[in-house]
């Protein structure tokens, strides 16, 4: 087997678009883990530690949806708490 044969690593990476994210006011978990820079797991984590900070879902029918202002603004504290 080539290295030319060997496919791209899957991910969430290349699934987001931040441009488009900016003009949602909602985001689900995976989007705000790819704003922030974190893994899914660890927004479910933050979100469910009241002392985190993170802010509260919301749950629109099955789904959990964030507000991206408020995403926006706790990583902007968080940059400028180091």
């Amino acid at each position: 087997m080539s290295h030319d044969d060997v496919p791209e690593a899957s991910g969430t990476s290349g699934r987001f678009n931040a441009a488009a994210l900016e003009a949602k006011p909602h985001w689900s978990v995976a989007e705000s883990a790819f704003w922030c820079g974190f893994s899914v797991r660890t927004v479910w984590r933050l979100m469910s530690d009241p002392r985190s900070g993170f802010p509260k879902p919301r749950r629109v029918g099955r789904r959990t949806l964030l507000a991206a202002a408020e995403v926006m603004r706790f990583m902007a504290a968080d940059t400028s708490r180091t």
